[in-house]
């Protein structure tokens, strides 16, 4: 087997079997799979953000709930103190109105 032989051959492999299409197109199939890859971590922290905004969103409502729950709270207990009787020991009850209605209207006025 001589030289040109075996050039003949490998020539004639790599033409006929596609090798020189497979360097080719080595680039742009490694291309592709880099896209992919960028693609599936783009859906991967869309997903994470949209997790994270459903759970700020979440904890927005539960702050906005307990709040109103603190401001009903607030005003019972000035209500109540509101009709706290001043003479416990007698039938003449004397609740103290006009200081703490005075107060009430303030703190009424605040929110």
């Amino acid at each position: 087997m001589d030289v040109t032989t075996i050039l003949t051959t490998l020539l004639t492999t790599l033409l006929s079997g596609g090798g020189v299409a497979s360097f080719m197109q080595y680039k742009q199939n490694k291309k592709a799979k880099e896209l992919e890859n960028d693609k599936a971590a783009s859906e991967q922290w869309r997903e994470l953000y949209g997790e994270q905004t459903r759970t700020v969103q979440t904890l927005r409502e539960k702050l906005h709930q307990e709040r109103a729950l603190l401001e009903q709270e607030r005003r019972q207990t000035l209500m109540c103190r509101f009709y706290v009787c001043e003479k416990l020991d007698c039938m003449d009850r004397e609740p103290p109105h006009t200081e703490i209605m005075k107060e009430f209207e303030t703190t009424v006025s605040k929110i």
